[in-house]
């Protein structure tokens, strides 16, 4: 179906682009990324043929094939690789274009994407609700996107410029990124109501502790950020502190959780401290920037307020 649409055209030379080539890019960058038409169509909403359409248009304006999709299932051609790679600079482009020219009239506009760690709401050493008030009383016609996601998932995705800031626990800085230090959140070691030492009196040692079952962080390959505890037992691994949380109340693991995530299963008496002056740790958050990139103003006044709400390192 491809091939006889592109007979004909294959030796057309693009000239110039229009508003609706630069709508059939975007398009083309969301398919690629999505691995496909029918997860792009979630993103783009529209129908799985309507993406087709599409498609079958910006080859048949480049005269060239980009994709192949089949039994075999969707993949790029060498030459839709190469166009994602320049479509990709060439709409970065236009919405650095956009933003420069709203700067020099004196507009902040645009969006900002920010991906942070979950369950930060009610951290008093981390103010959200003013972070996000001042943001919204500096660049009230800037655009926020917020997420939740994992540090991995952060630091590839600033680096690949589809977001503007992530704050996580980063201790290991790549290159390509700028880190700048925000607040320190404990971590407390729990039980659940049902665990063996729920209802001890005298807890164990750090070797002893080795024994139970732990609930670990999924990310930096599931290591033990537990201030030197062992754990050698059977492990179940979570991304984000739902999870951790759901397995400590399962009467089954021991896991660390920040005091903000603990204190209402704590209270009701599901959940129990384990020598938190002993078995505690402390996280260090950090803010996380592209490095050596041309910031927008948008981006600079991210920077300026994140500087002004929680000083200097």
């Amino acid at each position: 179906m491809f091939a006889s649409t592109l007979i004909g055209v294959s030796a057309a030379m693009l000239t110039a682009l229009s508003s609706p080539d630069l709508h059939l890019l975007r398009v083309f960058v969301c398919v690629a990324e999505s691995g496909g038409f029918s997860r792009a169509q979630l993103t783009l909403n529209v129908s799985q043929s309507t993406i087709s359409t599409q498609m079958i248009d910006l080859e048949t304006r480049l005269g060239m094939r980009l994709c192949r999709r089949g039994r075999a299932g969707f993949a790029l051609t060498e030459e839709g690789h190469e166009i994602y790679r320049i479509a990709k600079e060439l709409l970065a482009d236009c919405e650095e274009f956009v933003t420069r020219v709203n700067s020099i009239r004196g507009d902040i506009s645009g969006e900002l994407r920010i991906a942070m760690a979950d369950s930060l709401l009610g951290n008093a050493d981390f103010p959200i609700a003013d972070l996000l008030s001042r943001l919204r009383e500096q660049m009230p016609t800037v655009t926020l996107h917020l997420s939740v996601a994992e540090p991995l998932d952060i630091e590839r995705l600033v680096l690949e410029a589809k977001l503007h800031m992530g704050i996580h626990t980063f201790p290991n800085h790549a290159p390509g990124l700028r880190y700048v230090p925000l607040f320190g959140e404990t971590q407390t070691l729990y039980c659940g109501r049902g665990h063996p030492l729920f209802d001890c009196e005298e807890m164990p040692d750090r070797a002893g502790l080795a024994a139970y079952d732990y609930a670990s962080r999924s990310y930096y390959g599931g290591s033990l950020k537990t201030g030197d505890l062992r754990a050698d037992g059977h492990h179940i691994y979570s991304g984000n502190m739902e999870g951790i949380s759901a397995a400590i109340l399962s009467g089954k693991f021991l896991g660390h959780l920040p005091p903000q995530c603990a204190q209402p299963f704590v209270a009701d008496g599901r959940m129990r401290a384990i020598r938190p002056d002993e078995f505690s740790y402390v996280s260090k958050f950090e803010a996380v920037f592209p490095a050596g990139a041309r910031l927008s103003r948008a981006q600079k006044l991210l920077e300026q307020i994140i500087g002004e709400t929680f000083g200097p390192a």
